[in-house]
């Protein structure tokens, strides 16, 4: 089971890296599912790779690791203003050490993938996903991939390990497969894939870029990012360029967002000590940068009072991290920060929500028009008030709003519980729409809330109707309140959204724009218009330009949907 990357089985592990190795010596080759597991050292008497344990790889491999994936590692660390490490590598697995009583020595270039995933992870304190396995040959500096003999086995392997759900292998249809498989290994092994496919995930690879995408999720990037450094690099210029550059975005962009997606979705599935991880490691790592996150408190806020009243009541939920701590990071704060230190301290500890800003809807900006023609204006509001313009600006944020709200319970017990949930709900909602800072109290939130669940329901019983639903659960209890109200939002906000376009991107005062934008309307569709209408002259539309425009808007609508059909 994963949620949001913290996954409750089968969690992230730092430094170790599952993979199959086949085992020659008996009557036939006997794969089985191993892990390399990598440690950071402080000694490098022994050189900066030192092997523990009975398992070693021969003499041309370990000369590989050296050459190629020691250096691909020290590329990737550099750019990410990690030092250099030293590591100490065993291989695990406890079956071949029991029946093999005797040291054991990895051949080929099998393990190249697993090795390079685990010397990555311990140096960037990256956790790698343990219910997958990989293997593959690292073949450059760059951090391309070659394939590898022996897939079938290694797929049987993986498959007869009741914790493994994905099999990691460079992509077979790449030019070097036929240089490395025999036309009879190459087929072997594509039957092989084919045969298993809907047993276990097959994830084939380009290069190393695909597979840190696939070991390594956004929460465990997050962590690894606050406690090695890198959190706050910036991403490289432009579009990243090959595998080692693809390697560096994917660990730089959008750590901000990452931690707060992943803290949200940690709070509202419950798993609050994963949550208080995240946030612990968060704090800490601008303590030891010297710097208060701006507006930390009133985005943490935001969250908090936007998770379910359930969530908020459970007893170990806050403090979300200690008064020690919290303390020595607002030590930190300048005097652009004064507002929001109390804001923090009061989120923290589950306080004071009424008294707190909830995000209001944010407005329209536009750049002036002045210079535009009377057929840009036109084709303005053409695009503006296009069904796929408003689904993208308004209905899709909200419905995924809608469905990122999770809760444990379809039905409440009072109306003051009903009152508490919709009232998060409506926050959680506008926290998740890009909404600004704003002014708005929990108190006038609640009031908005109950007002937008009164429209929902107008036209079955309203709000008396609504607090039944969602207290017996007849058609789905507080899912049917909830969707309800993200449908009328939805309604609402399209057509502020329209008022707001109509407004102003034309002057309401400015009677000769309107007369020239009925004019170029007229010219433009006057021919397919009713006789009656093509009479009427632009002074005469002028005086209901807004009606016209937005019956225009939805017959185009109309008219490519029909045409979707076709």
């Amino acid at each position: 089971m994963q949620e949001n990357g913290f996954q409750r089985n089968n969690p992230p592990a730092i430094g170790r890296a599952k993979t199959v190795i086949v085992f020659e010596g008996g009557v036939s080759p006997v794969a089985l599912v191993s892990e390399i597991v990598v440690r950071i050292s402080a000694d490098n008497k022994g050189g900066r790779l030192v092997f523990r344990g009975p398992v070693h790889l021969e003499a041309r491999g370990l000369k590989h690791l050296h050459s190629v994936i020691l250096p691909l590692v020290d590329r990737i660390t550099e750019q990410l203003a990690i030092p250099g490490r030293n590591y100490e590598v065993s291989v695990v697995n406890i079956g071949a050490a029991a029946s093999l009583d005797r040291g054991v020595e990895i051949s080929g270039f099998s393990s190249d993938l697993p090795m390079l995933l685990a010397l990555l992870s311990a140096s960037l304190q990256v956790g790698l996903r343990q219910d997958l396995v990989s293997t593959g040959h690292v073949a450059s500096l760059d951090g391309d991939l070659a394939p590898v003999r022996g897939i079938p086995l290694k797929l049987d392997a993986a498959l007869a390990s009741p914790r493994i759900n994905g099999f990691v292998f460079p992509e077979l249809l790449m030019d070097r497969s036929l240089q490395v498989l025999t036309p009879i290994e190459y087929q072997s092994a594509q039957d092989s894939l084919l045969r298993h496919k809907g047993d276990i995930k097959i994830y084939p690879l380009g290069d190393v870029s695909d597979a840190l995408r696939i070991f390594v999720t956004d929460p465990s990037i997050v962590l690894g990012s606050l406690k090695t450094g890198f959190f706050n690099l910036k991403a490289p210029p432009g579009e990243a360029q090959g595998p080692l550059g693809r390697t560096v975005a994917l660990f730089v962009k959008g750590n901000e967002k990452r931690f707060w997606d992943a803290l949200g979705q940690s709070l509202m599935n419950r798993m609050v000590q994963n949550g208080r991880l995240l946030l612990q490691t968060y704090v800490d790592f601008h303590i030891n940068n010297q710097c208060y996150p701006k507006r930390f408190g009133e985005q943490l806020f935001r969250l908090v009072v936007s998770l379910p009243p359930s969530t908020r009541k459970l007893d170990d939920l806050f403090p979300l991290i200690s008064p020690k701590l919290c303390i020595k990071l607002t030590q930190h704060a300048n005097k652009n920060d004064i507002e929001d230190v109390p804001k923090l301290y009061k989120a923290l500890f589950g306080e004071g929500f009424g008294e707190q800003p909830i995000p209001v809807s944010k407005p329209y900006a536009t750049e002036s028009h002045e210079s535009d023609t009377e057929n840009e204006l036109l084709a303005r509001f053409l695009a503006e008030l296009s069904k796929e313009n408003l689904a993208k600006k308004i209905g899709h944020p909200i419905d995924n709003a809608r469905n990122s709200y999770a809760t444990d319970s379809v039905t409440v017990k009072d109306g003051f519980e009903f009152n508490d949930a919709i009232t998060s709900f409506y926050g959680h909602i506008f926290r998740h729409i890009g909404s600004p800072e704003g002014n708005l109290k929990r108190s006038a939130l609640a009031s908005e809330a109950i007002e937008l669940v009164k429209a929902a329901f107008r036209r079955k019983g309203g709000y008396n109707a609504a607090l039944a639903e969602g207290k017996h659960g007849i058609n789905g209890g507080m899912r049917l309140v909830f969707d309800s109200m993200t449908e009328h939002l939805k309604q609402e906000k399209r057509k502020n959204y329209t008022n707001m376009v109509l407004k102003v991107l034309i002057d309401p005062l400015d009677q000769d724009a309107k007369v020239g934008l009925m004019k170029v309307f007229l010219e433009r569709v006057g021919p397919q218009l009713p006789a009656d209408l093509q009479e009427k002259s632009p002074e005469q539309l002028a005086l209901h330009w807004e009606e016209v425009i937005l019956y225009y808007c939805e017959s185009l609508d109309r008219v490519s949907e029909l045409l979707k059909t076709l």
